[in-house]
């Protein structure tokens, strides 16, 4: 699997999370919004840090730019959700309009910027940059798990 189909992978996972929303509500839908959330902020920096930068060294730049924007109202939309109450009226509509965001963005992505870095990059190079995303991911899920931990209370002493 090369770096451009993991980041088709994970649109697809994302895609079928928020197909999965649609058909939630209360306590299980806010878990899958907080999936989505997770899902993006990881593809996000692993496109931000280790594939955009990449494509500029191969001399495709005309999406770059376009794609850190995309990034940064998704990442805003993102907050926002992330703090409205599940009983407000406008979750609906902003989940509606994340989705519509990232479906636009995914398809620009694998319509013009992912076949023009595959015309041009060495499969070896994308091979080696899917390595060091899968690193970075475990790294970042190790790193939440550690966090998460040292903030859980210990349990009471034993009497």
């Amino acid at each position: 699997m090369s770096a451009i189909e993991l980041l088709k992978q994970q649109h697809r996972e994302v895609d079928g999370l928020f197909q999965r929303i649609k058909s939630t509500t209360g306590d299980e839908r806010i878990s899958l919004l907080g999936q989505v959330a997770e899902a993006l902020t990881i593809h996000a920096a692993l496109e931000e840090q280790y594939f955009y930068p990449f494509a500029r060294q191969q001399g495709v730049d005309g999406l770059i730019d376009e794609s850190f924007q995309d990034h940064a109202e998704v990442k805003q939309l993102l907050s926002e959700i992330l703090q409205v109450k599940q009983t407000d009226p406008r979750l609906d509509e902003l989940c509606l309009r994340l989705e519509r965001m990232v479906t636009e963005h995914v398809s620009q992505e694998e319509s013009a910027l992912l076949p023009k870095v595959q015309a041009v990059a060495n499969e070896d190079e994308l091979v080696s940059m899917r390595d060091d995303m899968q690193q970075a991911i475990d790294n970042w899920r190790n790193k939440e798990l550690l966090r998460m931990a040292e903030h859980q209370e210990s349990p009471p002493p034993a009497v």
